[in-house]
């Protein structure tokens, strides 16, 4: 419901024909209120919050995970099922804001419901998600690294373990020239943030 308020403002049920079903067992009209409130909803800016959304689109966990990243697990595993001859990513949005580059998710969800209006395969709509989000992160990072004249871009966070996103945004960049760092021997989320803070605070500590 968030994203669909996101991407179409109060009108977003005239536009969630696809959905209604699934809406249907679900306490939407309530949501919307929360949303519309601030209530109990604070604004999520994180990829993973965005593949939850898609995954509940099409059917993946709708009504809770049962276990850590399970709807993004169960979404790479169809997006690799997928017949990808004459496939063409999502279109996202990158923009500029006073917080830096953004990938902007709204431009996704007009194509993508209708995509499901009109019966394409699951495992496609879940396969063009992903090539197009990860153009979308490549696009970003290159436009960061030409700003401050860097070559070397690293990747990191929770929804880039998905192999499947990582080597699409990896591949981007390197045609580009950049030098892609990826972790090796700690995880790329929370496991490794909090690696990272650690040796953050030695180093601050043995500065003192």
């Amino acid at each position: 419901v968030a994203q669909l308020r996101l991407a179409f403002g109060d009108r977003w049920r005239e536009h969630a024909g696809p959905l209604r079903e699934r809406l249907a067992s679900v306490p939407a009209d309530a949501l919307d209120r929360l949303l519309q409130r601030g209530l109990q909803s604070p604004p999520a800016s994180s990829a993973g919050r965005l593949f939850d959304a898609v995954a509940a689109a099409l059917g993946l966990a709708f009504e809770a995970n049962r276990y850590e990243g399970e709807a993004a697990m169960r979404l790479e595993a169809l997006a690799r099922s997928a017949d990808t001859a004459s496939a063409a990513p999502y279109a996202l949005g990158c923009d500029e804001t006073a917080a830096g580059l953004q990938v902007d998710p709204r431009p996704l969800w007009p194509a993508l419901l209708q995509d499901l209006a009109d019966g394409r395969p699951p495992a496609l709509i879940a396969w063009r998600f992903h090539a197009g989000l990860g153009d979308a992160f490549a696009t970003v990072a290159l436009r960061a690294a030409r700003r401050h004249q860097v070559r070397q871009v690293v990747l990191g966070g929770g929804v880039l373990q998905n192999r499947l996103l990582s080597d699409r945004i990896a591949d981007r960049l390197q045609a580009a020239g950049l030098e892609v760092l990826q972790p090796a021997r700690v995880p790329a989320n929370d496991g490794g943030l909090a690696l990272g803070q650690a040796v953050i605070a030695a180093a601050q500590l043995l500065s003192e």
